[in-house]
């Protein structure tokens, strides 16, 4: 509008020698610039002042505790607290306005765009231009973490944000008011979940499955440097793996722990540039009181040496769900076709597998275990991307329970 009112204004001047009308128009370009002002531009600012991200300050109260071989969280950086044990509290200096609600979007691809959101807890204004809030953990699933496992750090957004009812202060209606800046939340640990089988016969090579998070960063190289196994009675025992990333969740593993080590219970951890995954025995200094150990699940992830060869495991009764293990992953064939792949430590032939609330137009079961009809691998095809991240239901038809698990995998183009 003000380039139109200018325009116009311009040509009438030319048209018009007089001044009174020229301060007639002046009045009514007053009038028409005012008029065709944003509504927040007609506030009165002293009011409702307009933060700059620039201005805002982010910095965690420590101590932020986290497990052994992680990198320390820094006094004068929010750098690190991607790893943090239980909840993260922070003081945010140089917002204008009092907060209600805040939030963290984090990037969960690497394509610069924060999507994940992750909701701040306890909001509040603690002077003029100091907000406290805290990233609370993430409980019940993952009572270890105020991070979900598919945001693996670097730089995300923190929002601050209210809003203002009308009132004879603010005749234009409500609004809302907010602010975004940049958060560096740093580069997450490898995440182990579980491993798989956890008990065999250590008198012959072991291959373990290990699902779990952040085992490739976001520029795509590894996020893991080695896979070991610690004795859980005495750390200066340690027993090394050969293994392979498989996909950003899953790893794969073969130890060769010997018979000398039958009856002996290993602690499992994967290591990489960003430190070693957490499996606390004990909560380290400087942990709140309550902090869960083992993983961020609150499980110790162990693998069991048998004391003799154990007999083949019984077929699982009809009341207990087949599968104790599921991942998933994204796979792409030489010609372009994706399919998303279910691996378990067993899924029975008959199911009927759902993903997202849709089924796909192609169910495989391969990779056969000692039981007859129950498969490690299901590789599904068709409508899969569409409902990526999403739900994934495995149904019976007699009486198993469904399984349900959440996949995190996306197709990327």
């Amino acid at each position: 509008m003000s380039n139109l009112v200018r325009m116009i204004v311009q040509g009438i001047r030319e048209r018009t020698a007089g001044r009174a009308l020229s301060g007639a128009l002046f009045l009514i370009v007053i009038f028409l610039t005012v008029a065709s002002a944003p509504a927040y531009a007609r506030r009165p600012a002293s009011r409702y002042p307009r933060a700059n991200a620039a201005t805002l300050t982010i910095l965690p109260i420590l101590p932020v505790a986290v497990a052994p071989n992680q990198p320390e969280v820094l006094r004068d950086s929010t750098k690190g607290i991607i790893n943090a044990l239980c909840e993260v509290n922070l003081n945010i200096v140089g917002c204008l306005f009092p907060p209600q609600n805040g939030k963290i979007t984090c990037d969960t691809n690497g394509d610069g765009v924060p999507e994940l959101m992750i909701p701040l807890a306890n909001v509040t204004s603690i002077s003029g231009i100091l907000v406290q809030a805290v990233i609370p953990a993430l409980s019940p699933a993952l009572p270890g973490t105020p991070f979900p496992l598919a945001c693996c750090g670097g730089v995300a957004s923190l929002t601050l944000s209210r809003t203002v009812p009308a009132s004879p202060d603010n005749i234009f209606g409500e609004f809302t008011q907010s602010i975004t800046c940049p958060i560096e939340l740093g580069e997450r640990a490898p995440v182990v979940l579980s491993a798989s089988p956890s008990t065999g016969n250590c008198s012959i090579g072991q291959n373990l499955l290990i699902p779990g998070s952040c085992y490739i960063r976001a520029d795509g190289t590894p996020n893991v440097t080695s896979v070991f196994a610690v004795d859980r009675n005495d750390p200066n025992h340690v027993v090394q793996s050969k293994w392979q990333i498989l996909s950003p969740n899953l790893i794969d593993a073969f130890f060769e722990f010997g018979s000398a080590n039958a009856g002996k219970t290993f602690l499992i951890f994967v290591s990489g540039p960003n430190g070693t995954s957490r499996n606390l025995t004990a909560l380290p200094s400087g942990a709140t009181p309550g902090c869960v150990l083992g993983n961020e699940q609150g499980i110790v992830v162990t693998f069991t040496c048998a004391t003799s060869t154990p007999p083949p495991p019984p077929p699982p009764p009809p009341s207990d769900p087949v599968s104790m293990l599921m991942t998933c992953s994204i796979e792409r064939s030489s010609s372009g076709s994706i399919s998303l792949v279910l691996r378990s430590s067993g899924i029975g032939g008959d199911a009927r597998i759902t993903v997202g609330g849709m089924e796909p137009k192609k169910t495989k079961f391969s990779d056969p275990t000692d039981q007859p009809n129950i498969f490690r691998k299901v590789t599904l095809k068709g409508k899969v991307c569409r409902v990526l991240p999403g739900p994934i239901n495995i149904i019976y038809p007699d009486s198993r329970p469904a399984i349900s698990f959440s996949c995190v995998e996306r197709c990327d183009p």
